[in-house]
């Protein structure tokens, strides 16, 4: 925004005043960061000036997730922070806590809008429209008039994302309604946004730089751009694949049942990324009917041999709940016994907490506290275990590395594999956002989840 420029507020005079600040908070997926970008965006073209959630600003956005309790307590804590921050503040509060229990938000004093999912999109006219005539300055915008309603839009962001790759949001919604998952409660209507309209964004994006696309949806396995069509998520890949400038696609989690031939098909591009998060959440067959999962543990390690078999050296990821209701010791071990056996390159580990409005909240054989612990660290384990394991595999190898940012205190680089390998190595601060070759030298012993390999050489031209 140059300095000389200012918005008409009253039709009679114009204003140059201070400029509106606005800080954001995003907890959970992929989708509520996605959702706070476009936000961010659309204020930063109207005027509207990004600072940092701990600082002091005019308006604060917190994006909140309701996944587990834990995710609940989160989003409570950065609510209250940004009445601290700012008690003059205008603080909004969306995402899925909000559309479940608005009312938890609306008691906190201090709390001025709390928006459900289906109005996420206009926050950004509504704040316009708060500080319109309220004597602060913003930049004349094309997206936004002056009473804060919305005009036509095309895809295009209205200016660099903040993080080195890019997330896409194409799909929004989920029916499955797994016991334990409040997420179809809070996102109900499933939709896809339209092919050529995710492919100019992402034309947009590869313009501004980014050179790794992540596509990510509620259900992204689940896409449809045209239901008569038939444009599913694997002619969405190969589409973003053909667009010049982007050098990766990274899918983010797709359902086992939804990992089809088409889809492997279309991962063998060589852009796409080596890379599927699989969701198993239980290895015990009577444990997956009792959480609504429409697969057996034979299915899901049959899915696993398959992915292997089209793509070698894909690094493949899960997500896994202990301590749900009647996860007997038997069932627990059927569970460990194939994490073991499949060979995960990161295990992302959960203890159940029954969630107000689902089915699993009124079963029976409750699981104590002290036995998730104990069978949470026991999985994290054996995840920190299979992720070495894995990377020791690429050891002697030369994979391609996307650099994201120098470490504060090695002054190394880190950057990620195709295949979801977290990597550091020597090299200049100038190569951060590109792709670059690197040699795996050796692998990081301590096995806690950070940087996982070392490197040496890369070649710069």
């Amino acid at each position: 925004m140059t300095a000389d420029r200012s918005l008409t507020l009253t039709g009679a005079r114009r204003t140059m005043i201070n400029v509106i600040r606005v800080a954001y908070h995003t907890l959970g997926c992929k989708v509520n960061q996605y959702e706070t970008e476009k936000i961010r965006e659309t204020l930063e073209e109207a005027g509207f000036a990004t600072v940092p959630f701990d600082s002091p600003a005019d308006a604060y956005i917190v994006n909140t997730c309701s996944v587990t309790s834990t995710a609940d307590a989160k989003s409570r804590a950065a609510v209250r922070r940004a009445v601290r921050a700012n008690p003059d503040a205008f603080v909004v509060v969306a995402g899925c806590y909000a559309e479940l229990e608005p009312e938890v938000f609306r008691a906190i004093e201090g709390v001025d809008l709390v928006v459900p999912n289906a109005e996420k999109d206009a926050i950004a006219q509504r704040i316009v429209a708060r500080f319109a005539g309220a004597g602060h300055r913003r930049a004349e915008n094309e997206g936004l008039s002056d009473d804060g309603k919305r005009k036509p839009q095309s895809a295009k962001p209205g200016r660099p994302r903040l993080r080195t790759r890019a997330v896409v949001k194409v799909q929004d919604g989920c029916d499955q309604f797994c016991s334990y998952c409040i997420v179809p409660h809070a996102r109900s209507v499933k939709w896809s946004r339209p092919i050529e309209e995710v492919l100019a964004e992402v034309r947009a994006l590869a313009g501004f730089g980014y050179r790794e696309i992540v596509l990510t949806g509620i259900r992204l396995g689940a896409y449809r751009s045209r239901e008569r069509e038939g444009r599913g998520l694997a002619d969405l890949v190969g589409a973003v694949a053909e667009i010049d400038g982007v050098e990766r696609v990274r899918l983010s989690s797709v359902e086992p049942w939804e990992v089809d031939d088409a889809l492997l098909a279309a991962m063998q591009s060589p852009k796409v990324c080596r890379h599927l998060h699989i969701p198993l959440q239980s290895g015990d067959d009577g444990i997956l009917a009792r959480m609504n999962r429409p697969y057996a543990a034979v299915e899901y390690r049959e899915i696993v041999r398959r992915v292997r078999e089209r793509i070698p050296g894909i690094g493949i990821t899960t997500d896994v709940i202990v301590g749900f209701p009647g996860e007997t010791e038997d069932a627990f071990a059927n569970t460990r016994d194939l994490i073991e056996e499949l060979g995960f390159s990161r295990l992302h580990v959960f203890r159940y907490s029954p969630r107000k409005g689902t089915a699993a909240a009124s079963m029976d054989d409750r699981i104590s506290p002290e036995v998730k612990r104990r069978r949470a660290e026991n999985l994290i384990e054996l995840g920190k275990n299979a992720m070495r394991r894995f990377a020791e595999s690429m050891v002697g190898q030369t994979l391609d590395v996307l650099v994201e940012r120098r470490a504060a205190r090695s002054k190394r680089l880190i950057g990620f594999t195709d295949n979801y390998i977290e990597v550091s190595f020597a090299g200049d601060a100038a190569l951060a956002g590109r792709i670059v070759p690197v040699r795996i030298v050796g692998v990081d012993q301590d096995g806690g989840g950070g940087v996982l390999g070392f490197a040496h050489g890369f070649d710069q031209d």
